[in-house]
Parts: C-alpha cells; structure tokens; sequence
C-alpha cells in the first residue's frame, strides 16, 4: 500500500513538473518580444490565484456533492437493511412456531 501511494504521488509530481515545465517553455520559446512576454508571464502569474480559488470552490462544491450522494446512498441502504431484518425476524418467528408445533406433535405421539 506504501509503495502504491509513494508510486501515486510520484506520478502526480512528475505530471505538475513536466507540465510547468512545458509551459515555461513555451513562454520562453514563443516567437514575441522580450516586454510582450514578460507581460503575458506576470499577468499569467497574477491569475494564478484566482484561478486557484476558483478550482478549490469547485473541488470543494464537488466534495459536498459526492458527501450528498454517500448521504443518500447510506439512508436507502440502512432502510432496505432495517427492512430485510423486520422480515427476516417475522419468519424467523413463524419458522420457530412451526418448530414447536412440530416437537409437541412428534412428543404427543
């Protein structure tokens, strides 16, 4: 399990490192002029931020969702359970009466 998350993480790194990597080159190998792209980068790095935050609200609005759903998903599974124990147990007791009746037959005789 260690090696798999170590593995995971490893991954996600190596992902956001070429990925900034692939963009600071595309910056630097872009065919404009000194000014223009330091102007594009600082504005890039200006919005990185909001950009953030707007990716967190949505990260957090998907969470809330799918905590929803679990919600929902567990109140119907804990009223089939409560209802396959009620039936379960109403033919226990009818089995079990069936079972008495059955030994005071067989002991009558």
């Amino acid at each position: 399990m260690l090696i798999y998350l170590t593995m995971k993480l490893t991954l996600k790194r190596g992902l956001l490192f070429g990925l900034l990597l692939g963009i600071v080159s595309a910056f630097l190998y872009a065919p404009k002029s000194g000014k223009e792209l330091r102007y594009e980068l600082k504005e890039k790095v200006e919005s990185v931020p909001k950009n953030f935050l707007a990716f967190l609200e949505s990260l957090l609005d998907l969470f809330v969702s799918v905590l929803d759903f679990a919600k929902t998903a567990l109140e119907e599974q804990t009223k089939k359970f409560s209802k396959a124990v009620t039936t379960g147990m109403s033919v226990a007791k009818e089995k079990s009466k069936e079972l008495k009746r059955f030994t005071t037959n067989i002991a009558s005789r």
